[in-house]
């Protein structure tokens, strides 16, 4: 990973190189066309510009590298989309990891976040602009956390220290202790900046210069992070998750925080791709409960589909998820004519939805932590906020868009109806018994365990698409229970039942960076908590991800 290869500055907004058509993906040649061969001097730029880029990447507005950044690899195991096709047998569906294919998370970390804001927060810092130092402290975190949780342990304060020949290995913990650190420095940042709305405008596509609401945002991921280390270090995670209620996150009164900026939304390309389609877990459990989401969240078949025993399902009549992990054959196929996504190339960016604190905030007080109200009461103001906010969402970008009554919202909240069976027309043997028998409606008298499933459920689809928390809530609570592969072909390195936990590092790691590399292999080795597996394979367990520690 040297930076002569890895951290050469890439042009604001990243790379415009393409390849392949608007109906074929883009797979080959990965890592040349995510390397920036046209260096770009950042102080040829205005500065505020220079800010655009990291701001962005967190949800990847570039087609290829939004395909390898999460749609090959976490989309698939965070329960919201699945391949309608296993390129091949190369892909990540079936568990027979592609290091290509699960080297993106990485590439766009180091590439357009960290290497962006590592050198303009240095560059704030030395000039005094504390707030814009702060935005970029904020950013970090974003893409260190989706990375640390996908991979384990990764290459942080080397980098910081700017060695140009090797780049050593931290532990997640001192990872996550370094989160929390530039979250509390990011939030007396914005506390103590000075510079105006405008200013700050220019690059803040986030909060639009609005310092109280970057508060709100850096409480709310310390909060998530408390969240995370819960099994790891649970005194620290209540310290850390009191002190982000204490300091501040969103409220009905704030907003979903989302890029606006007429940029590209990918995830509509990976579908026109026929590259991604719906997974059978979401599909199911929001038909289920009937949710009202259902219609924002995603289409019926988008084809006509003649079903294994000779019917027909004519189009757009049929809600129709993909099971992973059963060895479909090549594009096109029938599968490739299943549910899509709701989401067009103007649909902005969701980065951090405001229902997530209210679930937040739900498991703290179930847990006994001051988070200012119970978890019932929490939970409900969760689901009436996301529905109300992404009915919002999509008919101000979407067309065609239902009606959602405040009577709507109330009758799902006491829904005594869950999960149904996943049925494949197609193949009978990718069917599945629904695996969630807990409904939406509260019930006090049930369980913690039972409470907390109520809870990351309606987290989990709340926070659609983000499948990078997602994946790794589901980590950590096993909620809500998705369905296995029915085909596993890590050659015994992920169990079925378990699921997979990580992500293999990127080839170009192993390229450039080996020596390093394997003595951060050791450290996930030292953290890892799993009786059956070590080193870098996909059922190996970061250091959060405890093995048979309950979640109470």
């Amino acid at each position: 990973m040297k930076l002569n290869i890895l951290f050469k500055y890439a042009a604001a907004l990243g790379l415009t190189i393409a390849c392949g058509t608007m109906i074929v993906g883009c797979t080959d040649n990965f890592e040349e066309l995510n390397t920036n061969k046209y260096e770009v001097d950042p102080d040829n730029m205005p500065f505020e510009a220079q800010f655009i880029e990291p701001i962005t990447y967190v949800y990847a507005p570039q087609q290829n590298m939004f395909q390898f950044w999460t749609n090959l690899s976490v989309d698939l195991f965070g329960g919201y989309f699945m391949t309608p096709h296993n390129f091949g047998g190369n892909g990540n569906a079936d568990y027979k990891l592609n290091r290509g294919f699960c080297g993106g998370m990485y590439e766009n970390f180091y590439l357009h976040i960290f290497n962006n804001t590592r050198r303009l927060i240095n560059a704030c810092d030395e000039k005094g602009i504390k707030d814009y130092a702060a935005v970029m402290r904020v950013v970090q975190v974003y893409g260190m956390l989706m990375t640390t949780d996908a991979y384990g342990p990764i290459a942080y304060q080397s980098v910081l220290d700017g060695n140009d020949v090797a780049f050593a290995y931290d532990t997640q913990e001192s990872v996550y202790n370094s989160m929390f650190t530039l979250l509390d420095e990011a939030i007396e940042g914005f506390k103590n900046g000075t510079s105006s709305a405008a200013d700050m405008q220019q690059f803040d596509y986030w909060c639009k210069g609005d310092r109280s609401l970057w508060i709100k945002v850096a409480n709310q991921f310390k909060l998530r992070i408390a969240m995370r280390i819960v099994k790891a270090n649970p005194t620290l995670a209540k310290q850390k998750a009191e002190e982000a209620y204490q300091g501040g996150v969103l409220t009905s009164a704030d907003k979903d925080i989302l890029i606006d900026q007429g940029l590209s939304n990918e995830l509509t390309r990976m579908f026109e791709w026929g590259d991604c389609g719906v997974n059978a877990s979401l599909v199911t459990i929001m038909e289920g409960y009937k949710d009202p989401r259902t219609p924002l969240y995603i289409t019926k078949n988008t084809q006509e589909i003649v079903a294994e025993d000779g019917s027909k399902i004519a189009v757009d009549t049929k809600y129709l998820g993909i099971r992973a992990g059963c060895e479909l054959p090549s594009k096109p196929n029938k599968w490739g004519g299943f549910s899509s996504v709701v989401c067009s190339y103007a649909t902005p960016f969701p980065v951090m939805k405001e229902a997530e604190a209210y679930f937040l905030r739900a498991e703290g007080a179930l847990r006994g932590w001051s988070m200012g109200g119970n978890a019932k009461d929490l939970y409900e103001e969760g689901i009436r906020i996301s529905i109300n906010n992404e009915l919002k969402y999509k008919k101000a970008y979407v067309n065609g868009t239902v009606d959602i009554s405040e009577q709507d919202i109330e009758n799902y909240i006491n829904g005594t109806t869950t999960q149904i069976d996943f049925v494949d027309p197609i193949d009978s043997k990718n069917s599945y018994k629904a695996m969630n028998t807990v409904p939406v409606k509260w019930n006090d008298g049930a369980s913690n365990e039972e409470k907390l499933q109520r809870i990351i459920t309606q987290k989990w689809l709340a926070n659609f698409p983000l499948s990078t928390e997602a994946w790794a809530e589901y980590r950590r609570t096993g909620y809500p229970k998705l369905f296995p592969v029915r085909v596993n072909s890590s050659n015994g390195t992920i169990d079925t039942d378990e699921q997979i936990r990580r992500l293999i590092y990127s080839e170009i790691e192993i390229n450039t960076n080996n020596a390093e590399l394997q003595k951060g292999i050791d450290l996930l080795n030292q953290e890892n908590s799993s009786g059956k597996f070590t080193g870098d394979i996909g059922g190996t367990r970061v250091w959060w991800d405890k093995a048979n520690v309950g979640n109470f």
